[in-house]
């Protein structure tokens, strides 16, 4: 009998003890009563970024693309009637964004650029969220094959009316960039760079050496100087992939011979470039590793 007195004691001081850290929890400071919260629209992806540019990239494509912004009703429970959301391109608040990142770094932030109109196609920017469900979305046609991918571009859309309070998270800077089917991060496993006041600068595979080709058209890429190994050559690389896969090159702004039988194998994603621009020459072989 003593012993089933000792078991009801420790279930009644169990007991106690959980409600009186719930209570506890409830004064503290930093306790939110979820239950209690008031249902927001908000836009799902600025939450996640906090209002700042997310980055999205498409396949340069002659067909439109589809992408879908999505708008979010947050609460506890679903809605039980349809909730209404209107949104509109706010380019002030792009250029509000712009204008604090230059400050707080004036020496290298580059500014976005809203997307052209002419790139793009919304035939509505009116979203409503059934009851009993959390999204609805707007779909976006984006006309790839007319983006300049050497730019910076960005669509800002804004939740401008609601039937329910707006969030805070209501700017979706969507960061637009379209892709050629070359465009990624290379390994350099073989390569020379001749500079006249540097000597040569020679690679291999065991270096780990990794190089960017950038989009700048349907069949075009850029080796910007920032990236390596082209840095140490202090000159930008332009490419286009001809239709029989050979490669012209533009070495600094000029036309330059190829004398390896450049190319590009689409069996293994390979480019063989090789050139030559004053005194300087050069010659390299970069295999796909990676997206960009």
């Amino acid at each position: 009998m003593k012993q089933n007195k000792n078991k009801y004691f420790r279930l009644l001081l169990i007991a106690v003890t959980i409600f009186s850290l719930q209570s506890c929890l409830k004064n503290n400071s930093f306790y939110t009563d979820f239950s209690k919260g008031k249902p927001v629209v908000e836009l799902p992806l600025a939450a996640t970024h906090a209002n700042s540019p997310f980055a999205v990239s498409f396949d340069i494509a002659t067909a439109p693309t589809t992408y879908y912004v999505v708008v979010n009703v947050a609460s506890v429970n679903k809605p039980t009637s349809p909730v209404t959301a209107t949104l509109a391109i706010d380019q002030a608040y792009l250029d509000s964004f712009n204008t604090a990142q230059t400050a707080a770094d004036p020496d290298n932030y580059v500014p976005y650029e809203l997307l052209p109109d002419s790139t793009y196609s919304i035939s509505s920017l009116s979203a409503t969220i059934q009851p009993g469900h959390r999204e609805d979305s707007i779909p976006i046609q984006l006309f790839t094959s007319k983006i300049d991918a050497s730019h910076l571009y960005v669509l800002p859309f804004k939740i401008v009316t609601s039937s329910l309070p707006i969030s805070n998270w209501n700017h979706l800077l969507l960061n637009i960039g379209a892709k050629n089917q070359y465009d990624g991060v290379y390994k350099v496993v073989s390569g020379e760079f001749f500079h006249p006041s540097f000597g040569d600068q020679v690679f291999d595979a065991s270096a780990g050496l990794t190089q960017e080709l950038v989009t700048t058209g349907v069949n075009s890429l850029s080796m910007y100087p920032t990236k390596t190994p082209l840095a140490w050559f202090g000159a930008e690389l332009d490419i286009t992939v001809n239709p029989d896969n050979s490669l012209t090159e533009v070495f600094n702004g000029v036309p330059t011979v190829t004398p390896n039988n450049d190319h590009y194998d689409p069996a293994t994603r390979t480019f063989y470039v090789s050139g030559a621009y004053s005194t300087r020459k050069y010659h390299a072989t970069l295999v796909y590793q990676k997206p960009r």
